[in-house]
């Protein structure tokens, strides 16, 4: 067990795919989040990854968040979206360091989000109880795309 370090974790943009809004950050654990070509890579994956389905697939505002973090094991990509109201839908992928354009899908075996993920599910969470199950039978969507979490923590 290694020593609990802090990493950067920043909101990078509001992408619009298809009749999507998707939030994305970054964490890592070096200075910067410094893969642009692993970004631009990525951002090919989410048409495909809002898409899949799971065993609840309820409906959803084609709204989500999409976490990108460079860890030690390699860059986890975490696609997330709001289902049944509040429930959040997840599905991780992992791309090795010497494979940057191979994206395998790894949240089917049970893996959870680690403690720097939950730092921004936790922002999400209450951004989307507040500005939309709070606002509920008129959500503010708009304020929740517009709230966004940067810190190193």
């Amino acid at each position: 067990m290694t020593s609990y370090k802090a990493r950067n974790i920043e909101y990078k943009e509001l992408l619009k795919v298809n009749d999507w809004f998707i939030k994305v950050y970054t964490i890592t654990k070096h200075d910067t989040f410094n893969d642009a070509k692993f970004y631009e890579d990525v951002k090919l994956q989410i048409p495909k990854w809002i898409t899949l389905k799971n065993g609840f697939n309820h409906n959803h505002n084609n709204i989500g968040f999409l976490i990108l973090h460079m860890g030690t094991e390699g860059i986890f990509s975490l696609i997330n979206w709001w289902v049944g109201d509040n429930m959040l839908n997840t599905h991780i992928f992992k791309t090795d360091y010497n494979q940057p354009i191979s994206f395998d899908k790894i949240s089917s075996n049970g893996l959870a989000p680690c403690v720097w993920e939950l730092e921004i599910i936790n922002h999400e969470r209450l951004a989307w109880t507040n500005h939309v199950l709070k606002k509920a039978p008129q959500p503010d969507f708009e304020s929740y795309l517009k709230s966004s979490f940067s810190k190193t923590l």
